[in-house]
C-alpha cells in the first residue's frame, strides 16, 4: 500500500482506484501544529466513535465508510499499525469539497472572537452554519455562506441543510446522554455515483466540542477535548508555533480520560 497523504491526525494509504485506508493515529495536533508527544488510544476512540455515528447517520446522509468495505480490513497489513482493525476503515475514493462545513449550536470558540458582544454559550434559536475553507496547509479561513454559494453554486445550499439535519439529530442522541453538543464540523465529497457523501471522522472530540449538560446549567463549560492541551500549553506560555511542547504524563492521561469518557457516554444511549 501507498502512503499517499499524512495528515495532522490521520495517514492515507491508496489500496486501488477506488478505495483508500484511513488511519487514525494518537497524534494530537493543537493551534495548527502537531505535538510530539501522542495521546496513546486516541486513534481508535477516534474510529470506534466514527462507526459508530456513521452507522446511524444513514438516512440522512451516505458515508463513504460502510461495513462491506471495512470488511476488509482484516486482509490488510501495515506493520506500523498492528491495531489497524481498530484504528483503520477502508473507505470509497471521493471527490472532497473544499470547505468546512462547521454548525454552532452555542456561541463558543471562534464564534466569540468575531462576536465579542456575544457571552458565551448563548444558544442559538436555531443551529448557525459557519463554514470555512479547508486549507491543506496553515489554517481553515472563515467564509460567509454567499461567498461559498459563489464558489461551488447550489451545492452550497445542499451541504448546509445536510449539516443541519445531522446536528440536529445528533444533538438529540447527545441529550439523551446528558452532552450538550456545542458545535461540530463535518466535510462531504462527490462518491463513485456522483452522489454527496459525508467524509472523514464525525461527531468525535477532535471535530466536536461536548459539555456535560448538568455542567452548562451551571456556568461550567469544561469541554471533553484537546481543551486540556491548550489550557496548559497556554498556562505554560507557549507562542503557538512550531515546535510545540512535550506534555506531563499527567496531561496526555487526562485527556485520554477525557476521550474515552464521551466515547462510552455517547456509545451507551442506544
Amino acid at each position: 500500500m501507498e502512503l499517499i497523504h499524512q495528515g495532522k491526525v490521520r495517514d492515507l494509504y491508496r489500496l486501488d482506484d477506488q478505495r483508500l485506508l484511513i488511519v487514525a493515529t494518537d497524534r494530537l495536533s493543537a493551534y495548527d501544529v502537531v505535538f510530539p508527544d501522542p495521546i496513546p488510544g486516541k486513534g481508535i476512540v477516534l474510529t470506534a466513535l466514527t462507526r459508530w455515528w456513521l452507522n446511524r447517520i444513514e438516512a440522512i446522509v451516505p458515508s463513504h465508510g460502510a461495513p462491506d468495505l471495512d470488511a476488509e480490513l482484516a486482509s490488510l497489513s501495515v506493520s506500523k499499525w498492528p491495531d489497524l482493525a481498530d484504528r483503520g476503515m477502508v473507505v470509497e475514493c471521493c471527490q472532497v469539497i473544499p470547505y468546512e462545513c462547521v454548525v454552532r449550536g452555542y456561541a463558543f470558540g471562534s464564534y466569540l472572537k468575531d462576536h465579542p458582544d456575544v457571552a458565551p454559550m448563548t444558544r442559538f434559536e436555531t443551529p448557525v452554519f459557519t463554514p470555512s475553507t479547508k486549507a491543506s496547509k496553515g489554517h481553515d479561513e472563515p467564509v460567509s455562506f454567499e461567498a461559498m454559494r459563489a464558489d461551488i453554486g447550489e451545492v452550497a445550499d445542499a451541504l448546509r441543510a445536510l449539516s443541519l439535519s445531522l446536528f440536529n439529530f445528533a444533538t438529540e442522541v447527545c441529550s439523551r446522554a446528558g452532552i450538550t453538543l456545542v458545535d461540530t464540523k463535518f466535510e462531504f465529497g462527490y462518491g463513485q455515483d456522483g452522489q454527496i457523501k459525508l467524509v472523514d471522522e464525525c461527531f468525535t472530540p477532535d471535530s466536536s466540542r461536548f459539555i456535560l449538560a448538568t455542567d452548562v446549567e451551571q456556568g461550567i463549560y469544561d469541554s471533553f477535548d484537546k481543551q486540556i492541551i491548550r489550557d496548559y500549553v497556554d498556562q505554560i506560555g507557549w507562542d503557538r508555533r512550531p515546535p510545540a511542547p512535550r506534555l506531563p504524563p499527567e496531561i496526555i492521561s487526562k485527556t485520554l480520560e477525557r476521550y474515552r469518557s464521551i466515547q462510552q457516554r455517547i456509545m451507551e444511549t442506544l
